[in-house]
């Protein structure tokens, strides 16, 4: 036996350098020699092999983490008995001297028990951690850090701050959208915001909900590749342009909502749904946004400066809210309002299945869409 087997080395980390899904081997003694594997003529052959090449795969090593029990050969001589669950490396160089004279190497693996193919087995190489590597992640992190943390500080203090104008200012529009009792008594009031919906105080609830789902937006966008140059800019202007414009974005549709919302109630015949469906929706929005922001921010204090938003598991919260909130405004219209209760359903399902399919959660998560 020909002792093959690595042992733990120096310092670095293994990269796969080649895969063998197309590579194995079976032995015909009708013309006793090697020909492809084919699944559906050797599925249950006990044996199948490799024919692997030394000098082409310097500084490789061949890899084996088995998951059931194999005797392994290397040509034609046997060599060990791997065992389930073991990791097994072989030196290709090892093997180039053991094997001076010739050019191709047979690795065959048997098993009584052997269908299909040995599982876990692939050519890898250890590659040693480089300065420049360790310095690009050093960098990585520090400019995600650096990216993240002004950014938050000043999206959370301008949001406290626009909701403390919006109190000052407008004290009962401030009240009305922050009414939480509304979710429990499926009440309307306040006809006066409702008939007014592009009033000057309602615009100013608009923007602010918009600025959030664009803060939020960004903060799921640090993960991902789609705004890797915005970690790149020193000076973080394509940060404050992805939220502006994110912001405008948002801005705009929540506004072209409420003209839909006029277009598809003509169309069902439901007088008087527009106006308290805009109204409910933006009140409904701020409410989940601004706790959902708040509760992230709290986080990430607890977290620290480095933490990084995934808001991946956050998206399906996002869905679970809106088929809440449709069951929620179908309850109030239909107790409100003198309406048709199939239309209403059916008008409800064509307006707040735009907004799951499109609408904020393609504004916020635009990846998992």
């Amino acid at each position: 036996m020909v002792c093959l087997l690595l042992t733990q080395t120096s310092w670095g980390q293994w990269q796969q350098v080649q895969q063998v899904d197309k590579d194995w081997l079976v032995y015909q003694p009708q013309i006793k020699g090697f020909m492809p594997y084919i699944a559906s003529k050797h599925y249950r052959f006990k044996s199948k092999s490799l024919r692997i090449l030394p000098a082409e795969l310097p500084n490789t090593f061949l890899r084996i983490q088995p998951q059931s029990d194999y005797h392994l050969f290397v040509q034609g001589s046997f060599q060990q008995k791997i065992t389930k669950g073991s990791l097994y490396r072989f030196s290709m160089d090892s093997l180039a001297k053991i094997y001076p004279s010739q050019t191709a190497v047979v690795f065959t693996w048997y098993a009584n028990d052997l269908v299909g193919l040995p599982s876990e087995v692939s050519f890898e190489r250890k590659m040693p951690f480089q300065a420049q590597n360790s310095a690009d992640f050093m960098d990585l992190t520090r400019r995600d850090s650096f990216l993240f943390a002004p950014f938050f500080a000043f999206s959370f203090l301008l949001l406290l701050g626009l909701f403390g104008l919006l109190y000052a200012a407008f004290p009962r529009y401030f009240q009305a959208y922050f009414r939480f009792s509304d979710w429990i008594h499926w009440e309307v009031k306040d006809d006066a915001f409702i008939q007014s919906p592009f009033a000057f105080p309602n615009l100013v609830v608009i923007a602010i909900l918009s600025f959030i789902t664009a803060s939020l937006s960004f903060f799921n966008g640090l993960t991902h590749a789609a705004i890797d140059s915005i970690v790149e800019s020193p000076e973080n202007l394509q940060a404050i342009w992805f939220v502006l414009s994110k912001t405008v974005l948002a801005f705009i549709l929540f506004l072209s909502r409420y003209f839909m919302f006029m277009l598809f109630t003509n169309l069902f015949r439901l007088p008087h749904v527009a106006e308290l469906h805009f109204f409910k929706s933006i009140q409904a929005n701020l409410q989940f946004f601004t706790l959902l922001f708040l509760g992230l921010s709290l986080y990430a204090i607890y977290a620290g400066p480095k933490y990084v938003f995934s808001l991946e598991y956050l998206s399906y919260g996002i869905t679970v809210y809106f088929s809440i909130r449709f069951i929620y405004f179908f309850q109030m219209f239909r107790r409100s309002l003198p309406v048709n209760q199939l239309s209403l359903f059916a008008y409800l399902i064509l307006m707040e299945g735009q907004v799951m399919v499109f609408g904020l959660r393609e504004l916020v998560f635009p990846e998992y869409m």
